[in-house]
C-alpha cells in the first residue's frame, strides 16, 4: 500500500496559537523559505503518521482574505492556487466575533474546513460559554476544541483533519447575503463558469465584485471585468457605500447573529485578567517606566546569564588553539598553520563564543513576544511615535530589530502606508541587533566594571532609540511630508509563552548565527588574515596589506579616537558585524593569544574606555551588514534607498561619535 500525502494548511488571525500548533506538530522538521516573488517567510514541515505524511504548511497571520498586505496576499493565493486537501482554520475562543470573519471567507472556497478552536481555557475563565454543537451545526464544518500552548486537543485535531481529508467532507455553510447582492453574485459566476475550479465560483464572483486584482487576474478576461465593474457600480450606487464595505458589514451580521446563541457572557462587565494586568502595565503615566525596566532586564539577564557558557565556549577553542599548536610543529606548514590557527579558528571562535549572550537575547524577545507584551510596548509607544509622525505599528519592527535588522525591514510590510514603511525601513538599522551585541559584549567588560556594564550596554540601545525617534521626524518633515495613518492594534490576551515554542525561535536563531559564522565570517576572517599576514617579509602587521589600508584611513578616522588597528576592523565590519571581533582577533593573534581574555586584555591597554565607547557608537550606527542594506533595495524596490541609508548611516555614526569622543576628552 502506498503511502497517504496530505497537504495541510493551518491559517487564521495573528495571536491565536496558529504557529504554536505548528511547531508542535513539526517540531525542529522545519522548512523555513520565502514565498516566490516576496519577502513573506514561509514555514513548512513534515509529520509521518504510520502510512500518511502530513505536509503542514504555517500560512501568516491575517484577518481576512482581503488582499491588501503582503500577508493577506500570501495567504489567499495559497490557498486559491494550491488547494490543500484541509484547511485547519485555528481561531481564538475568546474573541470568536474577529475571528469568525475569516472563517466565512475560507467557508466560500469550496474546500475542506476544519475549525481549530483554540485557548478555551481563556474563554472559560471570561464565563463564556460556548456550544461547540450548535457553532458546527450552523457553519456544517467539523469543530476541535485546543488549549495549544498546553498541547491539548492537537492529536484530535490532526486526526479530524486525516479523517476529512479522507472523506473529502466539512465543505461548510455559505453565508447568505441579501436579495440584491446575492442575485448579482449569481450573475456574476455566469459570467465565468467555464473559467476557474466550480467549487470555488462564489468566492471568485465576490471577490471579483470587490476588484480583487489576483482573481481579475486569473479570470484573464476584459469584457468580463468591465461587465463585474458595471454591476459594482450599480450596487454601490445603491447601498451607497464601498462594496468591500457593504460585504464586510453582512458578514459581521451574520457573525453576530450566531453568537447570540452560541456565546454568552454570565458576567457581562466582569474584567478579565489581562484587562487587570492592562491597567498597569500599559498605565499612562506608569506604562513607559515598566517598558524600560524590561528592557533594562532583558540586557542584564542577557549578560548576567551568557557570561557561564561564554566561559565554557571559550576555555573549548582555548583548548583547540593550544592543541594544534602543540601538535603541529611551527617548521611544518608554517604558513598553513598559521592559516588554521590565526584565521580559522581564531576568527570563528573569537565570534561563537558570544553566541550564548545572542541566544539569552532571542529567549528574552521571545518571551515578551509569546506572553503577548510586545504589543503592549507597541501601544505604550504609539503616542511617541504619533509625535513624530508615525504610529506605534512601526515600533513593532523596530523591536524585532532588537534581534536582526532584516528579519525586521521585512516585517514592515503589514504597513499600509508606504511613506512610514521606508522611513521606518531607513530607521530600523539603528536599533542595536544582536550582531552588534558581540561587539559590545567584548568591549564593555573589558574597560567597565562589572556593575555598570549592564548601564553602559542600556545606555547604548537607548541612543539608537532616540536616534531612531529623530531621524524618523527628519525624515518625516523633509523627505515624506503628510499626516501619519491612524490604526487599530489589537492587544492579544495575555498568556504562558510555550517553553517548546521560545526553544524553537531559539534554535532557528541560533542555526542562522551559525550559519554565519561558518559562511560569511569564516570567509572574511580568511581575507582578513591573508591581508594581514601579507606581504610574507613583514613581521609587523602594521606593514602588511591590512595595517596600510587601516594607516591610509587614521586621518580621516582619527579625531574620532580611532588607530590604524580599529580601521582595518571596521572594513571588516560592513560584510558583518561580528567580522569586526574576528578580525580584531587575527591581528592581536599576531602578538598575543586568541583567547577571550587575552583579547580584552590587550585592547584595554591600547584604548581607553572613551575611546571603546566611540567605537561601540560607531558599531551602533553604521549599517549591521550588507545584508540589510540588500533587504532595504528588495523591500523598497529601489537602489535609490539602498545607497541612501548606507551613506546616512554612515555619516551619522561619523558625526555622532567624533562629538562623543571630542567632548568627552575634555572632561575625561
Amino acid at each position: 500500500m502506498r503511502d497517504k500525502n496530505i497537504k495541510i494548511a493551518l491559517i487564521g488571525n495573528p495571536n491565536t496559537g496558529k504557529t504554536t500548533i505548528f511547531n508542535h506538530l513539526t517540531g525542529f522538521r522545519q522548512k523555513i523559505a520565502n514565498y516566490p516573488g516576496v519577502t513573506v517567510e514561509k514555514k513548512s514541515g513534515l509529520k509521518k503518521l504510520d502510512d500518511i505524511t502530513l505536509e503542514i504548511i504555517d500560512l501568516p497571520g491575517i484577518y481576512s482574505l482581503s488582499a491588501h498586505s503582503e500577508d493577506e496576499k500570501v495567504a489567499k493565493n495559497f490557498i486559491l492556487d494550491e488547494k490543500p486537501d484541509v484547511i485547519i482554520n485555528i481561531v481564538d475562543a475568546s474573541n470568536l466575533e474577529k475571528s469568525l470573519f475569516l472563517t466565512t471567507q475560507l467557508l466560500e472556497l469550496g474546500r475542506p474546513v476544519l475549525l481549530g478552536l483554540n485557548m478555551i481555557d481563556i474563554a472559560k475563565k471570561r464565563d463564556l460559554k460556548i456550544d461547540t454543537k450548535f457553532l458546527e451545526n450552523i457553519l456544517e464544518i467539523e469543530i476541535a476544541t485546543l488549549i495549544a500552548n498546553k498541547k491539548k486537543g492537537i492529536d484530535t485535531l490532526i486526526d479530524k483533519a486525516i479523517s476529512i481529508s479522507l472523506s473529502k467532507k466539512s465543505f461548510g455553510a455559505k453565508i447568505k447575503f441579501d436579495s440584491n447582492l446575492e442575485k448579482e453574485i449569481k450573475n456574476v459566476e455566469k459570467l465565468f463558469i467555464d473559467k476557474i475550479d466550480l467549487s470555488a465560483k462564489r468566492l471568485f464572483a465576490i471577490k471579483l465584485l470587490e476588484q480583487d486584482k489576483h482573481v481579475q487576474k486569473k479570470i484573464d478576461s476584459c469584457s468580463i471585468i468591465k461587465k463585474v465593474s458595471q454591476i459594482k457600480d450599480i450596487l454601490e450606487k445603491r447601498y451607497k457605500e464601498d462594496l468591500e464595505i457593504v460585504f464586510s458589514i453582512q458578514r459581521h451580521d451574520f457573525i453576530r447573529s450566531i453568537l447570540t446563541k452560541i456565546y454568552q457572557r454570565k458576567e457581562k462587565f466582569k474584567k478579565n485578567r489581562s484587562d487587570k494586568i492592562d491597567e498597569i502595565l500599559t498605565h499612562k503615566i506608569f506604562g513607559f517606566p515598566i517598558f524600560l525596566l524590561f528592557m533594562y532586564l532583558t540586557f542584564q539577564f542577557t549578560f548576567t546569564l551568557g557570561a557561564y557558557p561564554t566561559a565554557w565556549i571559550e576555555n573549548i577553542f582555548t583548548f583547540i588553539t593550544s592543541t594544534i599548536s602543540n601538535l603541529w610543529p611551527q617548521t611544518i606548514l608554517p604558513l598553513f598553520r598559521s592559516l588554521v590557527i590565526d584565521g580559522v579558528v581564531a576568527g570563528i571562535g573569537s565570534v561563537v563564543v558570544f553566541m550564548p549572550n545572542i541566544v539569552m537575547l532571542f529567549f528574552c524577545i521571545s518571551i515578551l513576544e509569546d506572553s503577548g507584551y510586545m504589543a503592549r510596548a507597541a501601544f505604550i509607544l504609539d503616542r511617541l511615535m504619533h509625535k513624530i509622525g508615525l504610529h506605534g505599528k512601526s515600533f513593532i519592527p523596530m523591536l524585532i530589530g532588537f534581534g536582526c535588522s532584516v528579519p525586521a525591514i521585512m516585517a514592515t510590510r503589514f504597513m499600509e502606508s508606504k511613506k512610514d514603511r521606508i522611513i521606518t525601513i531607513l530607521a530600523i538599522p539603528l536599533v542595536a541587533c544582536s550582531a552588534k551585541l558581540t561587539i559590545f559584549a567584548l568591549l564593555i567588560p573589558a574597560f567597565f566594571p562589572k556593575a555598570y556594564q549592564p548601564i553602559v550596554l542600556f545606555s547604548l540601545y537607548l541612543v539608537g532609540l532616540a536616534l531612531a525617534i529623530v531621524v524618523i521626524k527628519i525624515f518625516k518633515i523633509t523627505l515624506f511630508k503628510g499626516k501619519a495613518f491612524s490604526f487599530v492594534m489589537e492587544l492579544p490576551s495575555y498568556k504562558v509563552p510555550s517553553i517548546f515554542t521560545t526553544l524553537i525561535h531559539m534554535w532557528d536563531k541560533t542555526k542562522e548565527y551559525l550559519k554565519k559564522a561558518g559562511t560569511v565570517i569564516l570567509g572574511f576572517s580568511i581575507i582578513f588574515w591573508a591581508l594581514s599576514t601579507f606581504p610574507i617579509k613583514s613581521k609587523d602587521i602594521s606593514e602588511s596589506y591590512m595595517g596600510k589600508i587601516g594607516k591610509a584611513m587614521t586621518p580621516i578616522f582619527k579625531p574620532l579616537g580611532f588607530d590604524w588597528k580599529v580601521n582595518t576592523a571596521l572594513i571588516g565590519s560592513f560584510a558583518a558585524k561580528e567580522v569586526f571581533i574576528s578580525q580584531i582577533g587575527v591581528i592581536y593573534a599576531v602578538k598575543d593569544s586568541d583567547d577571550t581574555i587575552s583579547l580584552q586584555n590587550s585592547l584595554k591597554n591600547d584604548y581607553s574606555a572613551l575611546q571603546a565607547y566611540c567605537i561601540m557608537l560607531f558599531v551602533l550606527i553604521s549599517a549591521p551588514c550588507i545584508a540589510t542594506i540588500a533587504i532595504t533595495r528588495k523591500e523598497t524596490g529601489s537602489h535609490k534607498w539602498a545607497f541612501f541609508q548606507l551613506g546616512y548611516l554612515t555619516l551619522l555614526a561619523y558625526i555622532v561619535s567624533l562629538f562623543a569622543y571630542q567632548i568627552g576628552s575634555i572632561f575625561i
